[in-house]
């Protein structure tokens, strides 16, 4: 059952990044130059991995959970980075 979950897992991240790289409706809303899209494309598709072996790793329990903490972490900086990049972004047209 686990590596059926595992190997689920891993397909959705495959998908997930490719539609993201695909899909034009996901990078209309926000504008962000070429150069940002591809590095962040970059930067999000390592630590979505990160997260996920991070998850993986993480035991069963809310209370005193490091390993949660680092993923509300690294979910935290990438929110911050897309609000950077886009308020750059703007301001630079």
């Amino acid at each position: 059952m686990k590596k059926i979950i595992l190997l689920l897992c891993i397909v959705l991240l495959v998908a997930n990044l490719s539609f993201g790289a695909v899909l034009s409706c996901a990078t209309d809303t926000i504008n962000l130059k070429d150069g940002y899209k591809i590095s962040l494309m970059l930067i999000f598709a390592i630590s979505g991995f990160l997260e996920f072996v991070l998850s993986l790793i993480a035991p069963n329990r809310l209370n005193d959970n490091w390993w949660l903490i680092l993923v509300i972490f690294l979910m935290t900086i990438e929110l911050i980075l897309l609000i950077i990049t886009n308020t750059i972004s703007n301001k630079i047209k």
